[in-house]
């Protein structure tokens, strides 16, 4: 795990500062639509290629927001192609557009409000895209030299016009896109490496600490505060009213999202096939299971209300990313989840059934993420990150460059999330 850095007193909170006036000059508050994530009406009937909460769409036609990691609140990594633009796919073949350097390892994708990319690399430094012109339309420099301690390993998240981010050292902090000044910060007294998650006017993040906190995303103020048995590395996620975190001593809970009350406890050590990983991977939320990954290799599946383990299956070695579940037209609802030992997997979403593999030839690092019919999945060997379409287990697409999350998209584009940097890629099917 990285080293935790020095406190860096107000740092953060300046970052968050910029993000806002970035924002506040190209837009970035003005994201409003029907499908608004301002309420939730998610229920366990939600499938992962229309889940009942997505993130708002902007004013202009064809643009989506990717306000946090796995885009809706079940963090299923899912934009299925009924969702994006119909004027043009988002499939490969695509085309390299643009590139832009944080100079820094990047370790979570950029957060999309308003056609605005927030990226941040692993010193802190910050960039935002405007994703229509791909121009830096400003930057802040914590470390001007990129080196040194390790600041930021977890991705930032855009809510209702702020930028909220989650430092190594504790602090958490929120910056208002039109005025420009930040709303709030905390110093949690904590190693945070948990992706916050807003949602219905709440902020959710765990800590090293065994803490999962739900804080008031407007000023900041705790909520209600959980306390899990081992440190929580991985990011919460929420369907049907409850939270779903997992901590580093083989468990899953299930939280009530209004008041913190366990709902049920699965503790993996005490259940076949046992064993004591512990779980970095954040939970995927579809077809009334909870799926995630055990460091050890392990993925499971929990039924959603009762916390049982459903089916479990042994990828061979470590796992570290995320799995990303969809049912694309044309296929079964699918786990697909990449391993340390260089395989990938396509697992039956209902029964944990291997699907199809394939070689990825490194290992897999992070978490891969399913656009239209291609899932895409990066290794550091290489580097590269490859485009395979789900449909004919066939690789389509490869690029000289891999991130822990490869792709995120704004509904019109992609944006591959490099060691470094974003790289835009532009679909050249008229």
């Amino acid at each position: 795990m990285p080293a935790k850095p020095k406190p860096r007193s107000a740092a953060p909170a300046a970052l968050l500062v910029l993000l806002a006036l970035l924002a506040a000059g190209c837009g970035g508050g003005s994201s409003t639509s029907a499908e608004g994530s301002s309420s939730s009406t998610t229920s366990g009937a939600a499938t992962a290629e229309a889940p009942a909460t997505a993130p708002a769409m902007t004013l202009e036609p064809g643009y989506i927001d990717w306000p946090f990691f796995g885009r809706i609140p079940q963090r299923t990594h899912y934009l299925p192609a009924n969702r994006a633009i119909v004027d043009r796919p988002l499939d490969p073949p695509l085309k390299r557009a643009w590139s832009i350097s944080t100079h820094g390892l990047i370790e979570f994708p950029p957060a999309i409000g308003g056609r605005v990319a927030y990226t941040i690399n692993k010193y802190g430094n910050g960039k935002a895209v405007q994703l229509g012109t791909h121009k830096v339309i400003g930057e802040l420099t914590l470390d001007p030299k990129n080196k040194g301690h390790q600041s930021i390993v977890t991705g930032p998240a855009y809510y209702r016009g702020l930028v909220y981010g989650a430092f190594l050292d504790g602090t958490l902090a929120a910056g208002n896109v039109k005025t420009e000044k930040t709303v709030w910060e905390r110093h949690l007294g904590a190693h945070l490496e948990s992706s916050p998650l807003p949602l219905d006017g709440n902020l959710y993040i765990g800590t090293d600490k065994g803490e999962l906190l739900a804080l008031d995303a407007g000023d900041g103020h705790t909520i209600w505060t959980f306390q899990a048995p081992g440190a929580i590395k991985a990011s919460p996620s929420y369907d049907a009213g409850k939270v779903f975190v997992a901590d580093y001593q083989s468990s899953m809970f299930a939280l009530n999202a209004k008041t913190g009350k366990t709902v049920w406890r699965s503790n993996t050590s005490t259940v076949p096939p046992y064993g004591t990983g512990g779980f970095f991977s954040s939970p995927a939320i579809a077809y009334g299971n909870v799926y995630a990954a055990r460091d050890d290799g392990t993925v499971y599946a929990f039924d959603e209300r009762t916390g049982k383990v459903r089916w479990s299956f042994d990828t061979g070695g470590a796992v570290y990313g995320s799995p990303s579940v969809a049912k694309v037209p044309g296929t079964p609802a699918t786990v697909y989840i990449g391993s340390e030992n260089g395989r990938f997997f396509a697992l039956d979403a209902r029964t944990g059934k291997v699907r199809w593999t394939y070689e990825i030839g490194g290992p897999v690092p992070g978490t891969a993420t399913v656009i239209g019919h291609t899932v895409y999945v990066s290794t550091f060997t290489g580097p590269k990150t490859l485009g395979i379409d789900v449909r004919t287990h066939k690789k389509t697409f490869q690029i000289k460059e891999a991130g822990y999350t490869p792709v995120v998209s704004d509904g019109r584009r992609l944006i591959l999330v490099g060691y470094f940097g974003l790289v835009g890629l532009e679909p050249t099917t008229p």
